[in-house]
């Protein structure tokens, strides 16, 4: 494959672009994908521009580590993916299986994050699904697993920083700052800014 030329504003567009191109193919003929804009428009990001573009980057994705891989699925993939099955019960869309298994690959990382707390799987899954956009209610999910809300609490403040990092802050003194620390996502997201801007794939000329 020839070195990408396409700019995306940002390394989030280019990430945004990669997965929901993915997603939206999955299921067409193979001529009907090549032939079809992408649905998100730029600089050649169509047909086999397109899907040579969110391949490249998939790829680059894939050699993270697993759980950064996976945090980089579950902030970018689409949740949800449509579903034409026609069943009665059927709402028209189900859950991305992607999104699902990077979800349920963090959710089983959480358990070493939690080593030495009496742990819930539900209490995790939904505490890691929590940081990614699902609304979840503490108060109401404490009580359905049969936990203390400090506990559901204190296990979403050690999930979070493992997912997510700290910033920066001072001690309670004021005087001395403390280093920032990275999460599992924010190191995979300043792996990947690093790498679709060496392959120039990011500029403002998107």
């Amino acid at each position: 494959m020839t070195e990408a030329t396409t700019l995306f504003r940002t390394p989030q567009a280019a990430l945004v672009f990669a997965f929901n191109y993915s997603m939206q193919q999955q299921g067409r003929p193979l001529m009907d994908r090549l032939a079809a804009p992408a649905a998100r428009a730029g600089k050649g990001l169509s047909g086999m521009d397109g899907a040579g573009q969110a391949g490249m980057i998939r790829r680059e994705i894939s050699n993270l580590s697993r759980f950064e891989e996976a945090a980089m699925i579950a902030r970018f993939a689409p949740r949800t993916i449509p579903c034409s099955c026609r069943s009665a019960c059927c709402a028209g869309y189900r859950l991305n299986p992607d999104w699902d298994y990077a979800i349920a690959t963090l959710e089983g990382g959480a358990q070493s994050v939690l080593s030495g707390h009496v742990s819930h799987y539900r209490l995790r899954r939904k505490l890691v699904e929590q940081v990614f956009g699902v609304k979840v209610v503490l108060k109401d999910l404490a009580e359905q697993c049969g936990v203390h809300p400090n506990t559901a609490t204190e296990h979403r403040r050690l999930i979070r920083l493992w997912i997510s990092g700290d910033k920066a802050r001072h001690e309670k003194s004021g005087r001395e700052a403390m280093p920032a620390v990275d999460g599992i996502e924010s190191a995979a997201r300043k792996k990947i800014d690093s790498i679709l801007s060496a392959r120039g794939l990011i500029g403002d000329e998107a």
